[in-house]
């Protein structure tokens, strides 16, 4: 195969949003878009709310907004709501959104080196199956894993069926450093399409085994 850094792990997780689709601020919009009822002040720090905590799941975001952001109780018509309306902006876009540079060329450089490849995502899983199969990205997995499940409970799943077997998280949020440190697994930081604030940038870099730009930088 062509990347020598790759070659080590049997394994190889990736996470999805900024790391093989660059849908994260299209998504953080989203999410003020599915709230949009509310004034504006509150939607834009809920809207700020979601880039510190990328990878975080929308039934926990959807959650915090009515307990830390509409000060009202929480409301479980309403939760589904916000669902829904994020839900059917969130299948557009991930049918128009670009693959990430260098994505598709290391998806099949890996898969064809027999490496065993698997998405830990914070997105709806079912949601995720039906995008990959759309943009032809299904075929290079053994597995797609996403939320309502946390990222650590997908990360977890995907060692159990790699048990003894040398792996490596791809992501590009705080939440997949964590996911991969819980595991003691390397950790590649891809910095180009993160939205998370600059201290959290810096720490994924700080922990990360090694930083790229974009995966291009791994074939």
């Amino acid at each position: 195969m062509s990347s020598d850094f790759l070659s080590q792990y049997d394994v190889i997780v990736f996470d999805c949003d900024g790391v093989l689709i660059d849908v994260n601020l299209l998504k953080c919009e989203a999410f003020g878009k599915a709230v949009a009822e509310y004034p504006s002040d509150i939607v834009t720090n809920f809207v700020d709310h979601c880039k510190n905590t990328f990878g975080v799941s929308r039934y926990v975001k959807f959650k915090e907004f009515f307990s830390d952001f509409a000060k009202e109780p929480f409301q479980e018509n309403k939760y589904n709501y916000f669902l829904t309306n994020y839900a059917n902006i969130c299948k557009v876009m991930y049918q128009s959104a670009h693959i990430t540079p260098g994505c598709e060329s290391l998806l099949s450089d890996l898969f064809n080196s027999n490496k065993s490849l698997y998405v830990a995502s914070g997105s709806d899983e079912k949601e995720l199956k039906e995008a990959f199969i759309g943009r032809n990205l299904n075929i290079y997995f053994n597995g797609i894993y996403g939320s309502p499940k946390t990222k650590s409970e997908c990360t977890s799943i995907i060692l159990q069926k790699n048990s003894n077997k040398r792996a490596v998280f791809i992501g590009d949020s705080l939440s997949d450093m964590k996911a991969a440190k819980e595991y003691e697994l390397d950790f590649i930081y891809m910095s180009k399409f993160t939205v998370q604030s600059e201290e959290q940038d810096l720490k994924c870099r700080s922990e990360a085994t090694k930083v790229i730009s974009t995966l291009e930088e791994l074939i």
